[in-house]
């Protein structure tokens, strides 16, 4: 077994770890992640999932891993939340109005740490495909009606047809005090967490943690909400599936998500 150039691995879950059938290899990854722990290397799973829909995929691998839940809302070790960023009341409150004013063509769903709402009169295909990322997910006629003051709200998930992340954030932060992120998950959606919250803000916690610097990070990604994740990265890797944006951000390139290509990155550093 070769000697590891990192000592941490951060990975994105759709398009990126994940097939597009929503499986992996599980028998490969429990190998790897064993070699992996006998260098004293740590991975994270860094994604937009919810941690409960998380806590599903990796059952068997909980007190393994650590993760990074709605891109840099919540993050995990052996399956305990350790830090969390919410959106203040006045802040969600605000999104939604804002949301209903100028896109009201989007279908929008609201995270809590243990819970999700979204509108009856959402759209069909939108409610289909959130289902398996919040199976528990409540629908009511006014989304107001589920905010409280001691609510966690970890993020606000919107449909588009056409990206306009950038936009609202621009026009939202523009007039009000607390600031947002918007982030594009490539998949038709866009997430608002706090601001300066991302995967790379996560990963820089978790460095401090480890007693890791950014040059010992891998990670891997395909969408633009992994922007600051490779950023931050000595070694990152844009799938071969990936935007063409976040290639040129990348340093390198690993085979397609449906050809287990970080697996297959991460087998190459540990048995080539």
């Amino acid at each position: 077994m070769n000697k590891l150039p990192f000592k941490v691995v951060a990975v994105d879950m759709d398009g990126t770890f994940m097939r597009d059938n929503q499986t992996f290899d599980h028998k490969r990854f429990d190998r790897i992640l064993n070699q992996l722990r006998d260098q004293g290397g740590h991975f994270i799973v860094s994604s937009g999932r919810p941690y409960t829909r998380l806590r599903e995929d990796f059952a068997s691998f909980l007190t393994r891993i650590d993760m990074i839940a709605d891109n840099g809302s919540l993050l995990l070790q052996d399956n305990n939340i350790i830090s969390t960023h919410l959106l203040t009341y006045k802040t969600t409150v605000d999104l939604i109005h804002f949301i209903q004013e100028h896109y009201p063509e989007s279908s929008v769903i609201v995270t809590g740490v243990d819970n999700s709402y979204t509108t009856v009169n959402a759209s069909p295909d939108f409610k289909q495909k959130m289902s398996f990322y919040y199976p528990e997910c409540v629908e009511v006629n006014d989304l107001l009606s589920t905010v409280s003051p001691n609510g966690q709200v970890t993020k606000i998930t919107l449909s588009y047809k056409k990206d306009f992340s950038t936009e609202l954030e621009r026009e939202f932060n523009k007039h009000h005090a607390e600031k947002v992120h918007c982030t594009s998950s490539g998949f038709g959606l866009l997430d608002i967490v706090p601001y300066s919250v991302n995967k790379g803000s996560a990963l820089q916690y978790f460095l401090r943690y480890f007693g890791a610097k950014p040059s010992e990070l891998i990670a891997f990604g395909d969408g633009l909400n992994d922007t600051e994740m490779l950023k931050l990265a000595g070694y990152s890797y844009a799938m071969a599936n990936g935007d063409p944006e976040i290639k040129k951000i990348a340093k390198y390139e690993a085979p397609s998500n449906n050809d287990d290509g970080v697996l297959e990155v991460l087998d190459n550093y540990l048995n080539n």
